[in-house]
């Protein structure tokens, strides 16, 4: 098998893919908003694909489920090492949000929660972005997800050329929401 056809379009695929099953929700949300929905649909149903093959793939290799928690774990070291509370921080911005979309928060505790809300995120994101620029990490999250994008094309060799579209497609659709919404 040969790696040299995955390798170039790898680097570029790999944040997707780790983005992908984020980025649905808003996919589906953005899709209803225009009427170019056929790229979004088509994007969404790719990103579904992806995502399956993805979990498949995990499950058939279960040292690659090791490594990627092996991974997490080092990031949430790394950003600890930040001064943050990533697991906490995390529930704690949940709580927040289920707080404030209750509408059961007084209005004078509504604009503290907001930015205490603020505040936590950019600390994690920012302790992200630090994390994120560990070499070590780096180089570990790119070999990971190298091997799990193998690990996709063994199940279905599709997956290069799904890869390619998803990216074509996701390009597509950002240009379309930054041209303006109502340029039809």
């Amino acid at each position: 098998m040969s790696h040299l056809p995955i390798c170039h379009w790898t680097r570029r695929a790999v944040f997707t893919l780790a983005i992908a099953a984020v980025a649905a929700t808003g996919l589906a949300q953005a899709q209803s908003s225009d009427g170019g929905s056929s790229s979004r649909q088509e994007l969404q149903s790719l990103q579904q694909s992806l995502a399956s093959i993805r979990e498949e793939a995990i499950n058939e290799n279960p040292g690659l489920a090791d490594r990627q928690q092996s991974l997490e774990d080092r990031m949430m070291s790394r950003m600890r090492d930040e001064g943050v509370s990533p697991r906490e921080d995390v529930k704690r911005l949940q709580d927040i949000a289920r707080e404030l979309r209750g509408g059961e928060v007084a209005e004078e505790d509504r604009a503290a929660m907001m930015e205490e809300y603020q505040s936590t995120r950019q600390a994690l994101l920012q302790a992200r972005r630090t994390a994120m620029q560990d070499s070590g990490i780096q180089d570990d999250q790119m070999q990971l997800q190298e091997d799990i994008v193998d690990a996709m094309s063994d199940i279905d060799h599709s997956v290069p050329e799904m890869i390619d579209r998803f990216e074509t497609l996701r390009g597509n659709v950002q240009s379309q929401r930054q041209s303006g919404s109502g340029a039809q």
